[in-house]
């Protein structure tokens, strides 16, 4: 997959610019009761949540995550425990961090989040989410999805999109599992809202272009078959609701 992102690098540069500026969501963040870091290989995200929490914008941060697909293959430790010793080295104090260590995907982290929350009598109504700049729309969906009576915003580590393809280039032993998470998490928002996972996002015929295209390519590692969409929805009791023929499968 080196040779194909090197020999197809101006059309997939493209391609990915239209769905960063579509995953990315840039909102305005204010003060909150709790911020959520959401467990991935990222590890500049407990970095961005212990800054936030000194520059005052929540009292407490939960670390939420297990061991996810990229991380059972790389991290000693669940994600959560990984974030807090991070946490800690960046001044957070350790009486102000909760942990979720169960989760294996964002839905989890923010079901399994909400049940820790009740547990330990915390009421939260305000919550910052922080992710990967290019999972903030897939998971301000899910969370959206899933904590209904919650006000919700989403912030991530600094990264320009220029920051992002410097990376690649950099890393082109990483650029398959890269873009096909990214391509597989647009292919999620179409199909997590049937299953209430995630809130409905309307998108854009440039945006499943660039998924097509990126598809093609070779970017489906982690795209879902009929047969897996099939299995789900019928253990969702959602067959008759499920648009199996969505982006052509």
């Amino acid at each position: 997959m080196i040779e194909v992102y090197e020999n197809n690098k101006k059309e997939i540069v493209n391609d990915l610019k239209i769905l960063w500026d579509y995953m990315v969501l840039n909102q305005h963040i204010n003060k909150c009761d709790i911020i959520i870091g959401c467990g991935c290989a990222n590890l500049d995200i407990p970095i961005k949540c212990a800054e936030l929490y000194k520059n005052g914008y929540a009292p407490k941060i939960l670390f939420a995550g297990g061991f996810g697909k990229i991380t059972k293959d790389e991290f000693a430790k669940t994600e959560a425990e990984i974030y807090k010793d991070i946490a800690l080295k960046n001044g957070v104090l350790e009486n102000d961090i909760i942990l979720e260590t169960k989760s294996t995907n964002t839905g989890d982290n923010f079901r399994f989040a909400e049940q820790i929350l009740k547990k330990n009598n915390i009421k939260a109504k305000k919550i910052l989410i922080v992710h990967k700049k290019l999972n903030e729309r897939r998971t301000f969906s899910s969370a959206k999805a899933i904590l209904k009576d919650k006000e919700i915003t989403i912030t991530s580590p600094d990264m320009t999109f220029e920051d992002f393809i410097n990376f690649l280039d950099k890393n082109k032993e990483k650029t398959e599992n890269v873009i096909s998470v990214l391509v597989g998490d647009i292919q999620r928002i179409v199909i997590y809202p049937q299953f209430g996972w995630q809130q409905e996002n309307e998108i854009p015929k440039k945006v499943i272009d660039s998924y097509t295209n990126l598809k093609k390519l070779g970017y489906n590692k982690y795209i879902l078959s009929e047969k897996t969409i099939k299995e789900i929805s019928k253990k969702e009791g959602l067959e008759e609701n499920i648009k199996l023929n969505t982006f052509n499968w």
